[in-house]
């Protein structure tokens, strides 16, 4: 059984299905299913947050803070 925690978290109640995170994910990781973003190919992601900062109402959070060590 492969851990999910750290996969990105999507409020369906926030949610429109408007698919900028769709269109948006570089590897394939989301699609839209009855209107909604869904996590359809949880081994693709690479956790890069791209579709975080691009949903228009939020609806996608990280579980995780991303830090970078200079």
């Amino acid at each position: 059984m492969t851990e999910t925690n750290w996969l990105p978290i999507i409020d369906q109640a926030k949610c429109t299905g408007c698919g900028h995170c769709v269109s948006g994910c570089p590897t394939g990781t989301l699609s839209l299913f009855k209107h909604f973003a869904m996590i359809a190919k949880p081994e693709s992601c690479t956790y890069c947050g791209i579709c975080e900062m691009i949903c228009p109402t939020e609806a996608i959070s990280l579980p995780y803070e991303i830090c970078w060590e200079s």
